[in-house]
């Protein structure tokens, strides 16, 4: 499959332990023949740098869980590519194996 190529504004949680970008419904359906058990093992990159990572699910506080996702941005990936909350981040997807 070839990767997937999408732009999303850094977030943080409520708490703030947590940054990541959201990844739309589409994105997720194009992946989701390589979900097991509710993740997809992706291998994420923003500008130079790459590093393996999940699509989480995302609950809306609804009943339901949303078809979005979202992937984790840690701080060494924020510090060495200079991105900051509430800016729109690049970043390619590609399924790899778990």
């Amino acid at each position: 499959m070839p990767s997937l190529d999408l732009t999303a504004v850094l977030e943080r949680d409520r708490d703030g332990t947590w940054w990541y970008l959201h990844v739309p419904a589409a994105v997720r359906d194009a992946l989701k023949a390589h979900e097991r058990r509710g993740v997809i093992a992706v291998t994420a990159t923003i500008g130079g740098t790459s590093w393996p990572g999940s699509l989480l699910p995302w609950a809306d506080g609804s009943a339901q869980l949303t078809v979005n996702a979202r992937i984790r941005v840690n701080a060494r990936i924020r510090a060495r590519e200079h991105v900051e909350l509430g800016q729109p981040v690049a970043v390619t997807l590609e399924p790899r194996e778990r």
